[in-house]
Formats: structure tokens, sequence, C-alpha cells
């Protein structure tokens, strides 16, 4: 197997560790080098190997990149890659069993998933302080980001256009009991903090509408241009794709960077989506629920709706609550008739 280009990190400034190896030593049937998947292309992937990077393609029938997108080898996957022979690229023969999955549902298919990134240690998720604070929409990406199984984070980017901090407040207010850090990738505020999140060795994903400030933000952090960065529309504060593909970018003391497209539409889907985790006001005042089961709709005793009516918890939350669940089980009931599996 030639690498494509030599000079990579070692494996275990990516994340590498015992619990890694112990699948390949005892849980995993194949053989093969392990990597990392740092990029998916639309026919292979670069994967970062011990000995370099390498550009590898998948075995379709093993791992149902078609089949099962669940299944497909995704960015900052680890992987066991081999030759074979009659192939002339690597081949990725098993895809390591994931620690954390960030999932949406594909907006070109609203029947199907899209694995956003695999194996992230940390999900940011990011808000310009140049554009008003839509409430809803950083709840539900907070609801996919804590789906995903990682620690979350939101970021504010741009402070140094919101001077009074009003912006960030705006954002403090609506995402309830989440850390929030406030950012200008220019003057390098909140830089070093962002930067510690990929401490001993961790995976840091930033997950953010176009013209966030995601790129620039990964520029600070790794210390000079790594990615392009754009501007935005004047009327509405809308951002140009800059990022055109999900990349793994390693950082050169360790840990890594997850850059990702913006993303306009953020579908819930099934089985990757944790409410209580966006609305933990709300998940501690059901705690006082008559019923196990409760919708926190008209069952007495329901000590959410009891929250609202005593001020203590916003309607406009429960509302945005009761939208993202039905959400969940429209789409569950879609991929059912759909029968995807």
């Amino acid at each position: 197997m030639t690498p494509v280009t030599a000079g990579q990190p070692a494996l275990e400034g990516l994340g590498w560790d015992t619990g890694w190896a112990a699948h390949v030593a005892g849980d995993t049937a194949e053989d093969g080098t392990p990597g990392r998947v740092l990029r998916v292309h639309r026919v292979g992937f670069d994967v970062a190997t011990a000995v370099g990077q390498v550009f590898a393609v998948a075995r379709e029938g093993s791992l149902g990149r078609r089949r099962d997108p669940l299944a497909a080898p995704a960015t900052g996957d680890w992987v066991l890659v081999a030759d074979v022979p009659d192939i002339d690229d690597p081949v990725i023969t098993a895809v390591l069993p994931r620690r954390t999955t960030l999932v949406r549902r594909d907006p070109a298919d609203r029947a199907r998933p899209q694995v956003l990134s695999a194996n992230a240690d940390v999900v940011a998720v990011v808000q310009g302080a140049d554009r008003p604070v839509n409430a809803r929409r950083l709840e539900r990406q907070l609801a996919v980001a804590h789906g995903s199984g990682a620690e979350v984070v939101v970021v504010v980017t741009k402070a140094d256009l919101d001077p009074d901090g009003s912006a960030a407040q705006a954002v403090r207010a609506a995402a309830v009991g989440q850390a929030v850090i406030v950012t200008a990738a220019a003057q390098e505020e909140g830089v070093g903090e962002v930067d510690d999140l990929t401490g001993h060795d961790r995976t840091l994903v930033l997950l953010g509408e176009s013209g966030a400030g995601k790129s620039s933000l990964v520029n600070a952090v790794l210390g000079h241009e790594a990615v392009a960065t754009g501007g935005v529309r004047e009327g509405d504060r809308k951002g140009r794709h800059t990022t055109t593909r999900r990349t793994l970018l390693p950082l050169p003391t360790g840990g890594a960077l997850l850059d990702t497209p913006g993303v306009r539409a953020i579908g819930l889907w099934p089985g990757h989506v944790d409410l209580d985790g966006a609305f933990p006001e709300l998940a501690e005042a059901a705690l006082g629920c008559r019923f196990r089961d409760c919708s926190h709709g008209a069952e007495p005793g329901c000590g959410v709706t009891a929250a609202v009516a005593d001020g203590v918890l916003a309607p406009a939350r429960l509302d945005a609550w009761c939208a993202l669940r039905d959400e969940v089980a429209a789409t569950a009931t879609e991929v059912e008739r759909a029968g995807w599996r």
C-alpha cells in the first residue's frame, strides 16, 4: 500500500487509543491497516494511516455503501485498509464501531439518513453574531448535536461585530442550559477556548449554516489559512458555501477539527436525536409528570404543563419541543412506509 501523502501525524494524535486497538485485535474479523477517514469523495476516501495518507475505495458488498447510508464509511470513521488482488486502490475492509455519530435526515430524500461525521468527541453548534438568532433553528441543531452522543457546546463567532454583546446574550437565552463560547477569529478572542476542546487528541466538529464563521474559526485554531473563507450577502447575511466537503483536519499538537459545509436544512433522524439534551429545563420539569409516557399535553398531573402555567417554562419552548417530537415520529412513519430497512 503506497501512501499518496507521506508525513501524516501519528494516529494517536488523531484519537487512536487502546479501545480502537482492542476492536482490531479481538472484535474485527478483517485484516488490514488502521486508518481514519479524512474526506469522502464520490468514488473513494482519503484515509490517514501510520505510513501516510492513502486514497482508498469501499468494498460495496461488505460495507453497503448504496444500501445503508449509516454503514458507509464517513468522515471521522476509523477503518481498516488493505491491498486486495485485482483492485488498483487500497480497499476499506471494515469500519470500526462508532463511538458517536452525527446524523441528519438527507435533504434530498426524506426517508434516508445522512451521516455528517463519525467519532466526534465534541460537537460545536456555530452561530454568527452578525445575524439574528433563530431560536427554533438553534434548538433543532442542538437536538441533532446531542443525539450524536458527543459533548456539545455553542460557539458564537464574529463577536467583533457584536460590541454590546446582544447577539451572544440572545444565543444564551435560546440555548438554555448549554455551554457557550464567544469568539472573534480576527482578534483571536475565545480561540484558545475552542482549541482546548481538542485537547487530549480529541476531535471537534463544527456544525452551522453557511457564513456562520466556521472556516475562519478553523483557520484561527490551526494558525494558518487551511480552508477558504467567504463573505455573506449584505441583504440577509446568508453565507456562500466555501467548504464543499466534510474534512477532518489534524492539528499539529494533536486532536482534529472537522469542518462541515454550511447546513441549511437540519432534518431530524429517528434514533439520532436528543430532545432532553436540547431542552434540559423541560426534561427536568418532566420528572414531575404523573405518567412516565406523558406527552405533555392534556394529561393530568403533567409536570411540564404545570411549569408553563407557573411561568417556570416558556410556552414557546414547549411548543418547539412538541414540534420536533412530532417531526421525529412523522419521519419514522415515512421510513416504515418506504421500507428503507
